[in-house]
């Protein structure tokens, strides 16, 4: 199996809020990983989510119909992670 070429998808203001995105991603079946410079925890600076490039064109797709405002991310963020059954 070749190795994921890996490809920018979008850049968020904080950590926590890349984080969340990449999980409903995720959860989409769309692989991801989140790069950030934050040293610590809630330090506002930039996150980038990259997904598999073979996936990049379903996650623009799937990102342009679902628009969230930075509440709705704050708020995912916090929430707790789904119960696994």
């Amino acid at each position: 199996m070749a190795a994921a070429e890996w490809c920018l998808l979008t850049t968020l203001p904080d950590l926590p809020s890349a984080q969340s995105l990449a999980g409903i991603l995720s959860a989409e079946g769309i692989p991801t990983r989140v790069s950030s410079e934050a040293g610590v925890l809630g330090q506002a600076a930039p996150s980038r989510i990259y997904v598999d490039g073979a996936q990049l064109p379903r996650a623009r797709r799937w990102l342009a119909e679902r628009q969230f405002t930075e509440e709705e991310l704050a708020a995912l963020s916090a929430a707790a992670p789904p119960v696994e059954r």
